[in-house]
């Protein structure tokens, strides 16, 4: 049966089922659920119309929740474990077609058109990620310090390339109109660019251990992952997929996967466990009692670790009754690493 034509009942019947099940396939996971909170949508949207009263809530609750997944997940749309530019591309434009003021969105939008050699169209995103920052509507999908840095760096970046480009071709006008031109010294706005891209590499990625946050290349990510020290967990968001490491295994894991184990590691202790509470953000719509559904919560955690079990190393991940409810937390057996890139969604819940 086609996802229209099921009611809002089945349609979260379904939406539960795809997150009980997890992505046990290569691909479909991630767009299924963008498919099913979009129709959810549709259908609310009269709804709505008709008992504000009723359906308001539940038609904001499921536009947010939609347009999280088309910002956090739209990059695997085709496959669950790898990142694909283009749907991510794709993904960002439809989320701010649902909410204008989604800082981060631009930012991305703006990082991927840089990296496309797109610096006009790099210039307006990056522009448009910090004047909405400024506003700061919505925190949840604000810039962090590093990130709001970032993107005055590829603002200013783009719109040298843009000038160069412009000041290449004018030299190329015929010779009535070049001879009017100004003496162009361009050595000067290329050194600025190639020292802009040096630091912009340099401080591409989070370099996060315990009580230690830093910046690094993509190359010193790529050393650790490889040569990464003996008993040591790192976790490797690269620009394709996510890795674990551990002395010389390695194993590739879901999205949601990885920033579940991001989150125990950089916020959780036997102090401060994780419940479906605090992680319901990595899960879609919530229970009858508002929650995340226990069963949805302990097997996704149950999955994780017996993905971790794969790489022969003890147990990180305890489990414990915190406040009458079942929770976990990082256990502090081995020491870690975690790298992702600055512009990562995520690196506002970890990096102020």
């Amino acid at each position: 049966m086609r996802l229209k034509d099921l009611t809002l009942e089945q349609l979260e019947e379904y939406e539960q089922e795809l997150h009980e099940n997890g992505a046990k396939s290569d691909y479909g996971y991630y767009a299924d659920l963008v498919k099913v909170y979009e129709e959810m949508y549709k259908k609310l949207i009269p709804l709505a119309r008709e008992n504000k009263k009723m359906y308001e809530y539940s038609l904001q609750y499921t536009k947010n929740l939609l347009v999280s997944y088309l910002i956090k997940y739209g990059t695997y749309l085709k496959m669950n474990n790898l990142r694909n530019d283009r749907d991510a591309f794709s993904s960002l434009t439809k989320a701010l077609s649902y909410q204008k003021n989604i800082p981060i969105a631009y930012y991305r939008l703006g990082f991927l058109s840089y990296k496309q050699g797109d610096y006009s169209q790099a210039v307006r995103y990056f522009q448009e990620a910090l004047n909405y920052h400024k506003l700061g509507d919505d925190p949840s999908f604000s810039l962090n310090q590093q990130q709001e840095f970032h993107a005055h760096m590829y603002l200013a970046n783009s719109a040298l390339y843009v000038a160069s480009s412009t000041y290449e071709a004018m030299e190329d006008l015929s010779y009535s109109s070049a001879k009017q031109l100004p003496n162009l010294a361009l050595s000067p706005l290329y050194e600025t660019l190639r020292d802009n891209e040096q630091f912009l590499k340099n401080h591409a990625f989070y370099k996060i251990s315990k009580g230690q946050i830093e910046t690094c290349s993509k190359d010193t990510c790529e050393e650790i992952a490889e040569n990464g020290e003996n008993n040591t967990l790192v976790v490797y968001f690269n620009d394709r997929e996510n890795v674990l490491f551990f002395n010389g295994e390695e194993t590739i894991i879901t999205p949601g996967q990885a920033n579940m184990i991001r989150h125990f590691l950089l916020s959780s202790n036997e102090k401060n466990p994780c419940t479906r509470m605090t992680m319901k953000d990595f899960f879609g719509r919530t229970g009858t009692d508002g929650e995340v559904k226990k069963n949805t919560f302990i097997k996704s955690i149950e999955r994780l670790r017996t993905r971790l079990k794969t790489l022969n190393m003890p147990d990180i991940i305890d489990v414990k009754q915190y406040q009458g409810e079942t929770a976990y937390y990082f256990n502090e057996t081995v020491p870690y690493i975690v790298l992702f890139r600055v512009d990562d969604v995520f690196a506002n819940d970890y990096v102020s």
